[in-house]
């Protein structure tokens, strides 16, 4: 198959075909165009090999022996390891039907084992160039949205628990001497400090976001953290009312 040169960057492609001899002259186009390719030709087998080693994209056939490229396609978009991998069915099936099934089951495109292959190239590089494209901006976007997050915890946390703080100083300094009343002050300032914490660990990602990464058991659970301290001071502060009843 003679096509003009589209200089694959070096992207792994699974095809997934039964026809040694179609398999064996897709092959040559695509490596001849700077991509590395394997080869399975089974749809249970092409599920395994996505198992042990992720590529850039998959084509597929559908007319496959035992599992049919629909299923394969279907199988592909619920694993959750493999859900965004971009699909591009290559058959001979080219009937408006197939079509829209394919399509259906997740395929990003269709493209007909008669095309020219520079048909084939181009949707190869289009889909190659949106994933990479995606993951771009999808990582741009985390930045933004974790630097937002930063400042509105910032401003919107780390103010009033200046005052809440306070208040538990307070409160220590004319509560009664109970061990009970302690005890509950104590878990309290313990789950306001992990929300300070966490504020601080989020500022910190913020500030060298790329490079860094926190250990997963050095940040908690904001909302558990939260409430918890809610239900803890719900008590403190029913058992102040008590004790001023009493007095």
């Amino acid at each position: 198959m003679s096509s003009e040169s589209y200089q694959g960057t070096g992207e792994s492609i699974l095809y997934v075909e039964d026809s040694p001899s179609q398999a064996e002259m897709c092959k040559d186009l695509l490596e001849e165009n700077g991509y590395k390719v394997r080869i399975c030709e089974t749809g249970e087998d092409g599920l395994e090999s996505l198992k042990e080693e992720r590529p850039a994209l998959v084509l597929l056939d559908l007319q496959l022996p035992g599992m049919d490229g629909f299923h394969v396609c279907e199988a592909i978009r619920d694993d959750p390891d493999t859900y965004d991998l971009p699909v591009i069915i290559l058959t001979s099936r080219t009937e408006v039907p197939a079509v829209i099934e394919g399509l259906s089951v997740g395929a990003d495109d269709y493209v007909s084992k008669a095309e020219d292959s520079r048909t084939l190239l181009a949707r190869i590089k289009r889909l190659l160039d949106r994933a990479r494209h995606f993951k771009k901006l999808s990582a741009m976007e985390r930045l933004g949205l974790l630097k937002k997050a930063s400042e509105t915890l910032s401003h919107g946390i780390k103010n009033p628990m200046q005052v809440v703080f306070l208040s538990l100083e307070m409160l220590a300094a004319n509560a009664p001497d109970d061990p009970s009343f302690e005890e509950a002050r104590s878990y309290l300032n313990q789950y306001l400090g992990q929300v300070v914490r966490l504020v601080k660990n989020i500022e910190k990602v913020s500030k060298i976001a790329e490079s860094t990464f926190i250990e997963r058991d050095r940040l908690v659970d904001i909302e558990h953290a939260l409430e918890q301290a809610g239900e803890l001071a719900r008590e403190i502060e029913s058992f102040a009312d008590g004790s001023n009843g009493e007095s």
